[in-house]
C-alpha cells in the first residue's frame, strides 16, 4: 500500500519530482566528470608513453622530457657506457631547443612568413616521437615538421625552410637551410608548439651543443626487468637522472595536483549536495504523510517494510535522475576537454577527461547510496514515533 502511495505521490507532484530529478543529475554529472578529472591525465599521458616503446627515460636531475632547456653534456661516452649495460636494446637521444622557422625564398608559395617552434634533433632512422604523414623521415640537411606548422608556412615537400636559434633578447643568431623531406604527426606536441624534426647531428651544430642532448629514451629488451636496468644505469651515470614511465607519469602528476585536489573538492560537494536534496525532500514527503503511515502502522504492516518502501522512493529518484547525470557528464566532459585543450605545456594527446567506465560506475553507485542513506534517515525517525504521536503531528 505505501509502495503504491509512494509511486503516486511522485506522479501526483510532477514538478517536485522534475527538480528532483535534475539536481540529482546535475550532482551525478559534477562528480562523475570530478572522478574523470582526477585519473584522467596520469592514464592518457601513461598510455602516450608507452605507445613509444621505450621504457626508460635519462634526463638530467629534477626535470622531466621538455621541462627545461638543461641539457646533458658529453652524452657520447655515457651512451656507450648504457649501451654495454644488459639488457639495453637501443639508446635514443634527443635534443629540443626553440627555434625561430620561416620559408626560403622559392619553397612553397613564397610566403616569409616565421614562427617560434620547437626543434627535435633525431637520430637518423628514429622516428619515435612522430609519425610521417607524407614523404620520409629527414637525412641530413633535412627535416620534417609538423604538418600543422607547414600547412601554416605554406611549405610543400621539396621546399626550403630556415632555422634559427634564439641569441638572447628577442634577436636570433644562428641559420641554417634545410629541405622538408616530409611532414609528420608529433605525439608529443603542444597547442602552440608544432614540432620540426631535424638530423641531431644537425641541431647540435646549429644550436652549437656538440655532444649534447636534452635527454635520452632507451629501450629495454624482452625479459628483462625495466627496474632492474635502470637500477644498473644509475650507477654509470652521475648528474642524471634515469626514470621509468611510471615515474615520468608520478612527476606529471605532482605538477597537475592542483586539478586532483580540485577534483576530490567539487566532487565532494557534488555528493553532498545530492545527499542534502534526498534528505529533505524525503523528510517533506514523509511528514504529508503521517496519516498513511500512522495507518499501516496501526493495522500491522511491519516497521521494516515502510522504511524499506519510504528509502525506494529515494532510491527511485537517484537512479533516473543518476542515469541521466551519467549522460550529462560524457557531454559536459567533451565541452570542458575543448576549454582545457589549450593548456600550456602539455601535449594535444593528453587529456583531461578520460571517459572510463569504472568512473561512471562508481559516480552512478555513489549517488544511489547517498541517496539511499538520505531517504533512510527521516524514514527511521517516522516510524519510529508512536501512532498516536504520528496521529498528532499529521498536519491537517
Amino acid at each position: 500500500m505505501l509502495a503504491r502511495n509512494s509511486i503516486r505521490e511522485l506522479r501526483h507532484r510532477p514538478l517536485r519530482t522534475l527538480l528532483t530529478v535534475a539536481g540529482v543529475a546535475v550532482s551525478t554529472a559534477m562528480l562523475a566528470d570530478m572522478l574523470m578529472l582526477g585519473g584522467g591525465i596520469q592514464q592518457s599521458f601513461g598510455d602516450l608513453l608507452e605507445s613509444r616503446g621505450y621504457e626508460l627515460r635519462v634526463s638530467p636531475s629534477g626535470t622531466i622530457p621538455f621541462d627545461t632547456e638543461a641539457t646533458i653534456p658529453g652524452f657520447a661516452r655515457l651512451r656507450d657506457s648504457i649501451a654495454g649495460v644488459a639488457g639495453v636494446e637501443r639508446v635514443a637521444p634527443v635534443l629540443a631547443m626553440s627555434v625561430s622557422v620561416e620559408v626560403e625564398d622559392g619553397g612553397g608559395d613564397g610566403s616569409r612568413d616565421s614562427r617560434r617552434t620547437l626543434a627535435l634533433g633525431l637520430d637518423p632512422g628514429n622516428r619515435s616521437l612522430y609519425g610521417l604523414v607524407d614523404g620520409d623521415a629527414p637525412g641530413m640537411g633535412e627535416a620534417v615538421p609538423d604538418s600543422r606548422l607547414a600547412g601554416e608556412l605554406g611549405v610543400r615537400l621539396g621546399g626550403r625552410l630556415r632555422l634559427a636559434t634564439a641569441s638572447g633578447f628577442g634577436t636570433w643568431g644562428r641559420t641554417a637551410s634545410v629541405r622538408v623531406a616530409g611532414t609528420g604527426d608529433f605525439v608529443f606536441a603542444t597547442a602552440r608548439d608544432m614540432p620540426v624534426a631535424v638530423p641531431l647531428g644537425d641541431l647540435q651544430a646549429l644550436s652549437e651543443l656538440e655532444d649534447q642532448v636534452s635527454f635520452a629514451m632507451i629501450r629495454v629488451r624482452a625479459g628483462y626487468d625495466p627496474e632492474v636496468v635502470r637500477d644498473a644505469i644509475a650507477v654509470l651515470a652521475s648528474r642524471v637522472e634515469v626514470v621509468t614511465l611510471a615515474g615520468i607519469s608520478e612527476k606529471l602528476d605532482e605538477r597537475l595536483s592542483y586539478f586532483r585536489q580540485l577534483a576530490v573538492i567539487l566532487g565532494s560537494v557534488s555528493l553532498f549536495v545530492a545527499a542534502l536534496l534526498i534528505g529533505t525532500i524525503t523528510a517533506v514527503s514523509v511528514s504529508e504523510r503521517l496519516g498513511v503511515i500512522a495507518a499501516v502502522r496501526a493495522i500491522g504492516v511491519a516497521r521494516r517494510r515502510i522504511v524499506g518502501d519510504l528509502t525506494a522512493e529515494s532510491v527511485v529518484l537517484c537512479v533516473v535522475g543518476g542515469g541521466i547525470g551519467i549522460g550529462l557528464a560524457v557531454v559536459v566532459a567533451g565541452y570542458l576537454e575543448s576549454i582545457l585543450a589549450d593548456f600550456p605545456g602539455l601535449p594535444v594527446a593528453v587529456r583531461f577527461f578520460v571517459l572510463r567506465p569504472e568512473s561512471l560506475a562508481t559516480a552512478y553507485g555513489l549517488v544511489i547510496a547517498s541517496g539511499a542513506v538520505a531517504g533512510l534517515v527521516p524514514a527511521l525517525r517516522a516510524t519510529g514515533l508512536e501512532v498516536t504521536t504520528l496521529l498528532h503531528r499529521e498536519e491537517p
